[in-house]
């Protein structure tokens, strides 16, 4: 059995709208998250976001 991590990236968000793509030292915040996830080294990781 393999394990899928689902990071959920809601560009609508009411506090803080394009929050997965805030800067962060020169990087959105989604990509360390995603790969902060790959690090881990559990699975496959997939982004699931509202927009295009």
């Amino acid at each position: 059995m393999s394990t899928l991590i689902l990071i959920p990236a809601r560009m609508a968000s009411t506090r803080l709208p394009g929050k997965p793509l805030a800067d962060i030292a020169g990087v959105p915040m989604i990509v360390h998250v995603a790969r902060r996830a790959a690090e881990a080294g559990l699975g496959r990781v997939v982004v699931a976001t509202d927009t295009d």
